[in-house]
Formats: structure tokens, C-alpha cells, sequence
């Protein structure tokens, strides 16, 4: 009794301990951990990343973005300023990439995958060139996986290609890695508008206070009515989120006949601006001011002065460096809608005259 009794139990056990072998172990978070990165001498360094070059098909480039000083810069636009949140994003997703699968490396294979050699004119890939001092780091980032998460690469001197764990997003056209916002400013911050053309016309709109929900038009003839609300208030939107189709330095522009527009907002930052056609470009320029005196008392910390006062002047001098330290010294393309509408003349926003 004693012998089968103990015989049930080593066969008990022994079906316990299968159990535990053959049973799939389940994924957490430890075990993902253990994935090897792809890239992991790049990743320890990876804030030491001074260039970053972008090549599509037929080893074509599409952008050089550089680090210096003055932060992130494009070769490609006489170093205008890159978009740093979508490098940034991309650098962060290399460093931490981890390999989920090993794929093929057979090079007659690589295209199904997108990592073909670049110099290919019919490749589908993007090639990042990394460098740290005079190291350079070579990825072929191929197409995303299909039906999972993840984008397939390899790097160009290995035979190997892997499929990694993060989507890698790589913009395909130089504007896309550019920081293409202009200017932002609501239409609810701004007090007047006014356009000035080289021939004399003018056109002036304003508000008295911020909770008005229209702009009044200047100067409105007494037989005349503005064409509508929205014509009008339109101008005072017109650099709400105003977004360049091109840059190039200022100086490359002849700006002589330029329609001027000025723009007061509520807060006292006061914004100068030219527009004029340049071939088939629609070029704006723009400069930032504020009343000095009273930011300088403000900020020297004058008794008569509160705090709440102090810290309206230092968000107003700081608004005003901040366009300055973005628009200075370039001209940007823009749409012809915004175009048109930063040259308004008094006619366009009045009702036709009706004819006796």
C-alpha cells in the first residue's frame, strides 16, 4: 500500500514538472526588456549625434540636418531651423529600437522588405546616416511591418535585416523636416490691422476690446457696406497658424513695391510685415516690436510697477524675441489665400455699388 501509494505520487509530481516546461511562458514587460536593441553602441551616445543625412532612392538626397549652436539646422535651406520634434522622435525611437525578429539576408530578398541598397533608383527604403565626431552610422529603414507593429531595417554593411519593435517615421521631402510654422497668433489677441499699399490705399481694422466679437472697418464710406463679417475679420486671422511652403534668405527677395501690413496685438507686441510676388512665389517677411520703455521700466523692477504687470512686459518681450530669433533675416513662400488676404484693398471688402 505504502509502494503504490508512493508511486502515484512521483507520477504526480512528474506531471507537475511537465506542466511547467512545456507550458508557454508568458510575455511581460522583463522579458521584453531582454530584447536586444538594434543599435546599441549608437544608443549610448545617441545625444552626441551632431549630423543627421537623409537619402531616398538613387542615393537622392533629401535632407541635411546639422547641429550647431543655434540648434538643429538644414543644409539644404541656408540653415534654417529643423523641426527638433520630429528628429527627436526619430533619434529617441533608434536609441530604444529593439530587435523583435531576424529576417533574411539574402540580398535577393532584401526588396520584399524595403532594405535594398539606396543607390537603387527603384528602392523603396530611406537611408539615415548618423554621425558622432567622424563615426557614421549607415540604417536602411525599410517598409512597416504588415498586420504588426514594427518597421523592418538593417544596417547597410550587414547582411542581416531585422524587424524592430518601433515605427520609425522619416519624413521623404526636405519642408517635412523644416519647423514650417511662421507664426501663430489668434485673431482674438489682436486689437487693429492695417494694410498699406505702395500706390497709397489703406486699410484699417480694429477692435476696442478682446471680447469683440467683430472687427470694425476703419474709414467705411457712408453710402457703403462691407461685403461681410468674415470678410473682414479675416484679416485679422491671417496669421493664425501660418504655415511656409518655401524659405530662403531675405536678401535673395526685392522687396521695393511690398504691401506692408502692421498688426497691434491687445498685449502691445506689434508686428511689421511685407508681401510681394517673386516670380510664382508668394514671399512674406515679418519683424516683432513692443513699447520699449514700458517692458524696460517693468522689467528693471520699478516700485510702481506689480508683479502681475511685470510678468505681462516679460511675456511680451519675450513673444517679440522669440519671432524676431525665428523670422529675422528670412523670406517665406506662403499660399496665395494667405497672400491674397494680406493684400486687401478697401473695394474688396465692400458690396458692389448698384447701379442706378
Amino acid at each position: 500500500m505504502k509502494s503504490k501509494f508512493l508511486y502515484l505520487t512521483v507520477i504526480t509530481l512528474l506531471a507537475v514538472l511537465a506542466v511547467t516546461v512545456l507550458a508557454p511562458r508568458k510575455q511581460t514587460g522583463e522579458t521584453a526588456d531582454l530584447e536586444p536593441l538594434f543599435l546599441t553602441e549608437v544608443a549610448e551616445q545617441i545625444n552626441a549625434v551632431t549630423r543627421v543625412e537623409v537619402f531616398g532612392p538613387g542615393n537622392t538626397a533629401i535632407a541635411t540636418l546639422v547641429k550647431s549652436d543655434l540648434g538643429w539646422q538644414l543644409e539644404q535651406m541656408g540653415g534654417y531651423r529643423a523641426d527638433w520634434s520630429k528628429l527627436q522622435v526619430l533619434l529617441a525611437g533608434l536609441a530604444q529600437a529593439k530587435v523583435v525578429e531576424v529576417k533574411t539576408d539574402k540580398p535577393e530578398y532584401y526588396a520584399l522588405l524595403g532594405v535594398e541598397d539606396i543607390s537603387a533608383e527603384d528602392a523603396t527604403g530611406i537611408l539615415l546616416v548618423l554621425s558622432v565626431g567622424d563615426e557614421k552610422t549607415n540604417i536602411l529603414i525599410g517598409n512597416p511591418a504588415q498586420g504588426r507593429q514594427g518597421r523592418y531595417v538593417r544596417l547597410r554593411n550587414s547582411a542581416t535585416s531585422v524587424l524592430v519593435d518601433r515605427a520609425l517615421d522619416v519624413p521623404t521631402k526636405l519642408l517635412d523636416w523644416a519647423d514650417a510654422t511662421i507664426i501663430d497668433i489668434g485673431a482674438a489677441e489682436v486689437a487693429e490691422v492695417e494694410i498699406i499699399h505702395p500706390q497709397g490705399e489703406s486699410v484699417l481694422i480694429t477692435k476696442i476690446s478682446a471680447g469683440q466679437t467683430d472687427f470694425d472697418l476703419v474709414g467705411l464710406p457712408p453710402d457703403r457696406e462691407i461685403k461681410s463679417s468674415w470678410e473682414v475679420n479675416s484679416l485679422g486671422s491671417v496669421f493664425s497658424f501660418l504655415k511656409m511652403k518655401t524659405v530662403q534668405p531675405e536678401n535673395s527677395v526685392n522687396w521695393t513695391d511690398a504691401v506692408k501690413m502692421r498688426l497691434l496685438m491687445f498685449s502691445g507686441v506689434e508686428i511689421m510685415a511685407d508681401a510681394i510676388v517673386d516670380g510664382e512665389e508668394y514671399m512674406l517677411r515679418l519683424r516683432a516690436s513692443h513699447p520699449g520703455g514700458i517692458v524696460k521700466e517693468a522689467t528693471n523692477g520699478d516700485v510702481s510697477t506689480s508683479e502681475v504687470e511685470r510678468k505681462a512686459a516679460l511675456d511680451v518681450a519675450n513673444m517679440v524675441r522669440d519671432i524676431n530669433q525665428r523670422a529675422t533675416g528670412w523670406a517665406y513662400g506662403i499660399t496665395k489665400n494667405k497672400y491674397d488676404t494680406l493684400v486687401k484693398k478697401p473695394e474688396e471688402l465692400l458690396k458692389p455699388v448698384e447701379s442706378t
